[in-house]
């Protein structure tokens, strides 16, 4: 079995550093959608128009209505 010489290239770096940038600014980006939807603030269209509607009314539309139901299929 031959073993794998692993010596960083030289120009392997500016790759390697622009690879992690991307993942940051993603990880960024995410972060402050998150962070702006958090806010009470709603994107606009039939998205926003349904956010708004829930934050107005006060309704939890949280995946968490789905576990307190016992059976989704209508009984007969």
């Amino acid at each position: 079995m031959r073993s794998v010489n692993r010596q960083s290239d030289p120009s392997d770096h500016p790759r390697r550093f622009a690879d992690w940038a991307k993942l940051i600014g993603g990880a960024l980006l995410l972060s402050l959608v998150l962070i702006l939807l958090m806010q009470g603030y709603a994107p606009p269209g039939p998205a926003g128009d349904v956010f708004r509607n829930n934050l107005r009314n006060r309704i939890d539309a949280t995946p968490l209505f789905y576990t307190e139901v016992e059976s989704l299929m209508p009984e007969e």
